[in-house]
């Protein structure tokens, strides 16, 4: 598959230089000038030499193109990395056009985008059987998937009266991707919950009989039944048995990007807050899914992870954040929680982010098999966390 698209401004240049050529050598044979005539005959050479050069030029050239996806924070800096590698004619004083998404944007602030595209200017040359590799530095500045558009190639005629251009006609493969900010979120207390359950807790006041941690020095008010008798032996002073805590965690936010048939105006601060949590929640230790509602293919169909805890679930999480796209299909909130609540591991806990539900029968029936469920709500520079009453839905009886 060719690489390079290949097309002329200014189609009328041949014409014009054919038409100059052909004026020089009838003027010669006129006015009988061999001065003339040489002039006709090098500009017909140098205009045969020219539409040769453009037909040849960047017929052997080559891209390397390397599939990459860089990760960055905002503020942290990056590069695009172009290869390229010339087995044809020389490229001489050409420009390199490069086109990508303003979810970066260059080190060089002169630069101003355009329709949300940067368009950057790099002098190009490469001679036969060189490798040329450019740098272009950016710096990442907001959350999302930042992707080279176009690239183009301008050589000049050797007159300056039009250029061909070279332009590369398949999908880049280099990504930045940049994760999301975080908005503080009140009241993370109340995430810590006091229930019973089988999911180990820094802090609980249950704990797993099955499960010894160790042992620690007798107090007076532990229990007798709890002596390590062996350890008390080996040690020569009464060791008690500690084990480990146990109380019901596990979460699942759910994040209604929609507002009604749009995108929500607070969708950033909906998935700073998310992020946000996500931090809290590997801190915790306290294992959490995320489901989002924008249409995708597969078994699921919208963006969810399972639920999971530490560092790789982590960059799962803020993977997902990053890669929402405003522009992306929205998937309907209720047949969400619907297919949720029906074939999808159900946590203990639920989080509602975005456009409130006054009500919903998914939420009914989560309610019912004992999940408490919360409400995050933005507000203004910070969010907070309060918990949701669900009220039953009155039956009329005729």
């Amino acid at each position: 598959m060719k690489q390079w698209r290949k097309y002329t401004v200014e189609d009328h240049y041949f014409s014009v230089t054919g038409l100059i050529a052909i004026i020089l050598f009838f003027a010669s044979l006129y006015f009988h000038s061999w001065p003339v005539f040489f002039a006709a005959v090098m500009f017909i050479i140098l205009s045969y030499s020219n539409a040769k050069y453009l037909k040849l030029a960047g017929k052997k050239l080559i891209f390397h193109d390397q599939k990459r996806r860089d990760k960055f924070f905002t503020e942290e800096s990056g590069e695009w990395v172009l290869h390229f590698e010339n087995q044809g004619v020389p490229i001489l004083k050409g420009e390199l056009l490069v086109y990508f998404d303003d979810v970066v944007s260059p080190s060089d602030e002169s630069y101003v985008p355009r329709l949300s595209i940067y368009e950057i200017s790099i002098p190009f040359s490469i001679n036969f059987r060189q490798t040329n590799i450019i740098k272009i530095p950016f710096i990442a500045r907001n959350r999302g998937m930042a992707k080279i558009r176009k690239m183009e190639i301008h050589i000049p005629h050797f007159f300056g009266l039009g250029e061909t251009v070279l332009e590369y006609n398949q999908l880049m493969m280099q990504e930045a991707l940049v994760y999301p900010q975080t908005l503080n979120v009140k009241n993370k207390n109340a995430l810590m919950t006091d229930r019973q359950g089988e999911s180990e807790a820094p802090y609980s006041l249950f704990e797993d009989l099955l499960a010894p941690a160790g042992t620690r020095d007798y107090n007076r008010s532990d229990s007798f039944n709890r002596i390590h008798w062996k350890a008390s032996a080996r040690k020569q002073v009464l060791q008690t048995k500690i084990f480990d805590k146990v109380a019901e965690t596990g979460w699942n936010l759910s994040i209604n990007i929609s507002d009604r048939h749009s995108i929500t105006g607070e969708i950033e601060e909906l998935l700073k807050s998310t992020a946000d949590l996500a931090y809290y929640f590997v801190q915790k230790n306290i294992p959490f899914s995320l489901c989002i509602n924008i249409r995708k293919a597969g078994n699921t169909p919208f963006y969810y992870i399972s639920a999971g805890t530490g560092k790789e679930h982590l960059q799962k999480v803020l993977e997902m954040l990053a890669l929402v796209d405003t522009h992306g299909s929205i998937y309907p909130y209720e047949k969400m929680l619907s297919f949720y609540t029906r074939h999808l591991s159900v946590q203990p806990f639920f989080l509602h982010g975005g456009r409130e539900l006054k009500y919903d029968d998914s939420l009914q029936v989560l309610a019912q098999r004992g999940v408490s469920i919360y409400d995050l709500l933005i507000q203004g520079e910070n969010a907070a966390i309060h918990k949701k009453t669900i009220v039953k839905r009155k039956v009329v009886l005729s």
